[in-house]
């Protein structure tokens, strides 16, 4: 474990908005000037930017129950250093929600700093204390050449006949449907 490559770290802001954005679709990317600068400063430098990419969620474009009427939800993925970084969300969590907010303002959602009616975030503290995951990754080891299929941790442990995992960091990968297929090995292991 200790040789392995950690995904990026995620900070999610969840927010309600009084006003409703109805040319946002349900889900929205948006890249930084600097997008190749900005990956480097997250997995290498192990810094945060003010350069900023994001996944945008409206859930209330295709189901209007999501937000109270003639408003709207959502949610924001920023991609962020994991906590080898040192980042010290305490200080840094209520600065790069501006930022953040700041960003979604100047781009695809006008006016959205003095529209928001309820919000919270979570930081990559909350991934690493609240759901255990190793240094607060957003998606566990990194899925690149060396740690992807065969390379992957397996879902049966190679020293203990009786043990076996699932979920993002095993095989066959991370994000709900790999995590879903890994609980599917699982079950014809079992079988």
């Amino acid at each position: 474990m200790k040789r392995m490559d950690y995904s990026m770290g995620l900070f999610v802001y969840y927010f309600g908005s009084k006003k409703k954005y109805n040319d946002v679709a349900h889900h929205t990317i948006y890249f930084g000037e600097a997008y190749e600068k900005h990956l480097d400063k997250i997995f290498e430098k192990k810094i945060l930017s003010d350069d900023i990419s994001y996944y945008l969620h409206r859930p209330s474009a295709t189901d209007p129950n999501m937000a109270p009427n003639g408003q709207d939800a959502f949610y924001v993925l920023v991609p962020v250093p994991n906590n080898l970084s040192k980042v010290n969300w305490i200080e840094e969590g209520d600065k790069f929600k501006e930022l953040v907010l700041d960003k979604m303002d100047k781009t695809v959602l006008p006016d959205i700093k003095k529209n928001v009616v309820s919000d919270f975030y979570l930081t990559p503290d909350y991934f690493e204390i609240d759901l255990a995951t190793l240094h607060g990754s957003g998606f566990s080891i990194q899925p690149k050449f060396s740690q992807s299929a065969y390379f992957r941790f397996h879902n049966q442990s190679e020293i203990y006949r009786n043990l076996y995992f699932v979920g993002a960091g095993t095989h066959p990968g991370a994000g709900i449907p790999g995590v879903l297929s890994s609980a599917k090995v699982l079950d014809k292991l079992f079988k």
